[in-house]
Order: C-alpha cells, then structure tokens, then sequence
C-alpha cells in the first residue's frame, strides 16, 4: 500500500521503532540510521527494514543523510529537542533540502512544553497526561496500577505517530507541503483520555481512584483471580450482560439465593465492596479453564486474561494474528485489509545495506 513512501527513521526507543515498523508493515521503505557502535537491533519491530550506519558527528556522513532527505517522504526523529538541530539537521534546514518532507518529532513532552528538557519514560509521560491518576488497582490498595508502557510508547506515541504521519502524507498528496510533527507522548495520553476527561466533567467519575464504573470501583467490571493463580476479566456493564454474567457464576457454584440479590443490586453502590468480596472467594475455587469453560456458554462479557505466549497453542484471535521466527512468537500486521497482504521480512543486521548508501 505505501511501497512508494520511503522513510528514514533515526534509531531510538518504542515509539519511533513503533512508527517505522507500522510503515515497514503496510509497505513502506523504511531505513534504519544507526550509529556505528549499535547494539545488535534484533526487534521484531525492525522487521522489513533496511539498515545502515552513520558517525552523525562526521560532515560526510550528514551530507550523505541529507542527500537521502532529498529522497524521502519521512522522516522520523526519536531525539530530545535540539539534538537534530545541533547536527545540522533542523526542520528548517531539512525541509529546504525537500519542500514536502513530513518530519516527524517523538519526545516525553513535546519542542515547546516547560517540561521539554525533562527526561523520561512511558510511566512519566502517563503521569503528567492524566492517564495513570486513573489507571487502579484491583484489590484493597486504592493506588494506580502500572499499565505496561502500551499508553503513552505505542498508543500515544505509535500509534498517534502513525496516524499523523498518513494525515501529513495525504495532505502533500493533495498538493500541500510537508511539515514537521510536534508528538508529545504526555500531551498525545492526555488526547487518548478525552473520555475519562469527558466523564470527570459530567460528574460521572468521581468517587476517587479506584471507586469508579470503569476502574475496578464495581463487582461487574473488574478482575477476578482463580485457583490456579490466573485471572478472568469480568465487563458485564449492560443488564442483558449482567443477567448472563449471574447466570454463569450460578453455574460456577453459586447458590440461587445469591445469585438474586446480586440481580437485584447491580448498581446498588453499598454492596459493590461485599460482591466484589463474595465473588473473589467464587472464582478462586476453580481454575482459569474451568471458569473459560463455564462462561462459554454464556454472553456474558467474561474473558480469560490470557498470556501472550498461550497463543502458540490457543487461536482465540482466528489464524495468522501470531507468527513464529526463529522460535519466537510476534504479531502479524493488523489490521485485516481486503485487497493487502501483509509481507513480513527479516530483520536487518546493524549497517547491512550500508553498500546501498549514496554515493556524494
């Protein structure tokens, strides 16, 4: 789909690794810069690039870069503010060398915030976008709960970087000039939470952390452990779902009499502590498959929270979703188009298409 986009991507962290491999996924070419002393890069997020080496503190080598530039319909740049800049290569400058340039800037906290020069990681930038004051832990201790480094690396760095990216891309294809993308992963977590901010505005997410609809507050949507030390997922938020979810724990073992008063206190806020409680001791006298095969046969909106590497084995997702390479598992392109099929390449070598550098 994108095979006539040529990208170069400056090596760096999750995001922009991200970024580029989305890309190199949906077809572009996308090369890798690397310094000369880079570690074996031997992410499956690399997959389908090129790669090649540079001294960034060499003339020659920045002239070879911009060179590429004059080629290129993206590049995407995963330093803090200024380091570009001091190599010579500026927007302004690169975006002289070629007028329709899509130059894209992935930080902690955006070019131009009081925080830009602060350092940081997924679990900083969630902090100060809103997203981990929300993000609660199961249980008694009413804290935030860490949410791997999905938010703020490869959701509103990834995935966000993408989008703008095909955004610029389709705004020169109309005739417009490219442009530089300011990505701030903070700022792009705190755009991710429109609806919790939405929700806190109307009142609607209150009660403080951990006490919510949506934050583990209620027995109906929440996580359960089981016997065997694993979890289910309950999210029966609608009544029909609900209905269905009392049905299966009924089935599980749970008396009739119960399992009434629970249909007759879904959203009876003085009881969300006790069933939260009564239904925890439930789901720990069976395993996860046990619990899986009961809630078959119910829509209850009840799932296995399930391990990765278990799909090697479970195809809960339908085929293709889960590769192997070299013995390891990863995920195919997503999602499904009609008229593209996903080609996944090897990963590069560190400097392996240097021959294929322009000549000055």
């Amino acid at each position: 789909m994108l095979s006539q986009i040529k990208v170069l991507e400056f090596a760096g962290l999750a995001p922009t690794v991200f970024i580029g491999m989305v890309l190199a996924d949906y077809g572009a070419q996308v090369t890798l810069l690397s310094r000369l002393d880079s570690q074996p890069q031997n992410s499956p997020m690399n997959r389908g690039k090129k790669s090649m080496t540079f001294d960034l503190k060499c003339k020659q080598d920045i002239e070879i870069v911009k060179h590429m530039i004059k080629d290129s319909n993206v590049l995407i740049d995963p330093y803090r503010p200024g380091v570009l800049e001091r190599l010579g290569l500026s927007y302004q400058v690169c975006s002289k060398i070629n007028p329709k340039l899509i130059y894209c800037r992935v930080t902690g906290f955006g070019q131009n915030s009081p925080l830009k020069e602060k350092a940081g990681h997924d679990i900083n930038f969630i902090s100060y976008g809103g997203v981990l004051g929300y993000c609660s832990s199961t249980g008694t201790q009413k804290r935030p709960a860490i949410p791997g480094n999905v938010v703020g690396d490869f959701a509103a760095g990834g995935m966000l970087g993408v989008a703008s990216i095909l955004a610029a891309l389709i705004n020169v294809q109309k005739g417009g000039n490219g442009q530089q993308i300011d990505l701030g992963m903070a700022q792009g977590s705190a755009y991710l939470s429109q609806f919790i901010l939405h929700q806190k505005n109307e009142k609607l997410w209150s009660n403080g952390i951990g006490n919510n609809l949506l934050d583990g507050g209620t027995h109906f949507y929440n996580i359960y452990q089981c016997k065997d030390a694993k979890f289910m997922s309950v999210g029966c938020l609608e009544e029909k779902f609900y209905q269905e979810f009392v049905r299966g724990l009924i089935a599980g073992g749970l008396t009739q009499q119960r399992g009434q008063f629970l249909l007759e206190n879904q959203l009876n806020q003085t009881e969300w502590e006790n069933l939260k409680s009564e239904i925890s001791t439930l789901f720990e006298s069976k395993t996860r498959d046990e619990w899986e095969k009961i809630f078959d046969q119910f829509d209850a909106c009840v799932s296995p929270v399930v391990e990765l590497e278990e799909y090697e084995t479970k195809k809960y997702l339908g085929e293709n979703v889960f590769i192997k390479r070299n013995g390891k598992i990863e995920v195919n392109g997503q999602p499904i188009f009609s008229e593209y099929q996903y080609q996944i390449k090897d990963i590069p070598k560190v400097g392996q298409h240097n021959n294929e550098k322009p000549k000055l």
